[in-house]
C-alpha cells in the first residue's frame, strides 16, 4: 500500500476525544497568515527560572505586511501561567506592533512550552500567529517537592496510569494520588475523555492543602470493537490553571477481549 494512502487512513483513524483534544492545544493556522502579520520571531528561549522568581515579560514584534490596516482582537493563551498584553488600535501596512507575554513561574515547576495564538479582525476562527515560550522552571522552596507533577496548583504523584488487565463484563479502575498546593478549593473535571471512562475525585472537592485521589473507570462493555489489545488515549482535566498538554493524563489500557 502507498505511503500517502497510510497517511490518509491514519488521519481518518483518529478518534473524536483525539481530534478534540489537538484542536485544543495547536489550532491550525489561516491561510496566508506570513503575508499578513510577519513577526521578527515566533519562539523565545527564557532560560531557567525558579518558582521564586517575579513574571517575567517577554516582547514579539509584529509588522503589517499586507496592503490593509489590521487590529489584534485577541490573544489566547494555552496556559494560565502567561498573560499577554495586546497592542491598541490599528496596525497600518508597514507599521509594527508589540505582543508583551507575561510569563508567571510561580506554582508552574519544569519545562516551559506554552503557546499564544494571536487573532486579527480577518481571522477570528483562525489565529494568524503563534508565539511561543521555551525554558525551564526550577522548583522553589515547596512542601509539595514529593510531588513530581503539576497542573497549576494541582500536584500528582504521576501524571499517567495503566490498566493491566480490562475484560469483558469488567469495570476497572485506578488512582492517582494528588493534592491541593493553592488557597483555593479545587473542583477537577475531565474535558476530554472517551465514553467508555468515567473521571472523579475522592473527595469531590479538593481543599487546600488537601491529598485526594484522581479516580479513572474504564467500562469494558463501552470499548468500541475493534480496538487493539494495547492502546491509549488522553484525559485533559478541567479545574486547574494550565496549558491543556500539562493537564493531560495519559492512560494505557490493556484490553482482552
Amino acid at each position: 500500500m502507498k505511503l500517502i494512502t497510510w497517511i490518509v487512513l491514519l488521519v481518518f483513524a483518529r478518534s473524536p476525544w483525539q481530534q478534540k483534544a489537538d484542536s485544543l492545544i495547536n489550532p491550525p493556522l489561516m491561510q496566508q497568515a506570513e503575508s499578513i502579520l510577519r513577526f521578527d520571531k515566533s519562539t523565545l528561549d527564557i532560560g531557567t527560572l525558579t518558582e521564586d522568581d517575579a513574571p517575567q515579560a517577554y516582547r514579539f514584534t509584529g509588522r503589517n505586511i499586507s496592503k490593509e490596516a489590521v487590529t489584534v482582537t485577541k490573544v489566547r493563551t494555552t496556559c494560565g501561567c502567561t498573560a499577554a498584553e495586546l497592542p491598541a488600535g490599528k496596525i497600518l501596512p508597514g507599521e509594527t506592533a508589540t505582543i508583551v507575554l507575561t510569563y508567571h513561574p510561580k506554582n508552574h515547576p519544569g519545562t516551559i512550552d506554552t503557546d499564544a495564538f494571536v487573532y486579527l479582525s480577518c481571522s477570528e476562527k483562525h489565529p494568524v500567529a503563534r508565539l511561543t515560550l521555551t525554558g525551564n522552571v526550577v522548583p522553589g522552596a515547596d512542601e509539595w517537592a514529593r510531588y513530581p507533577y503539576a497542573m497549576g496548583r494541582l500536584r500528582l504523584k504521576q501524571n499517567r496510569m495503566e490498566f493491566q488487565e480490562v475484560m469483558p463484563g469488567k469495570r476497572p479502575s485506578e488512582r492517582i494520588l494528588c493534592g491541593n498546593s493553592g488557597d483555593k478549593p479545587l473542583r477537577l473535571s475531565a474535558l476530554v475523555i472517551p465514553k467508555f471512562a468515567t473521571f472523579r475525585t475522592e473527595p469531590e472537592v479538593i481543599q487546600p492543602g488537601s491529598e485526594a485521589d484522581i479516580v479513572v473507570t474504564v467500562d469494558a462493555s463501552l470499548i468500541p470493537a475493534g480496538k487493539e489489545k494495547a492502546f491509549t488515549f488522553p484525559i485533559i482535566i478541567g479545574g486547574v490553571d494550565a496549558r491543556p498538554s500539562d493537564r493531560t493524563l495519559n492512560i494505557k489500557v490493556n484490553y482482552t477481549k
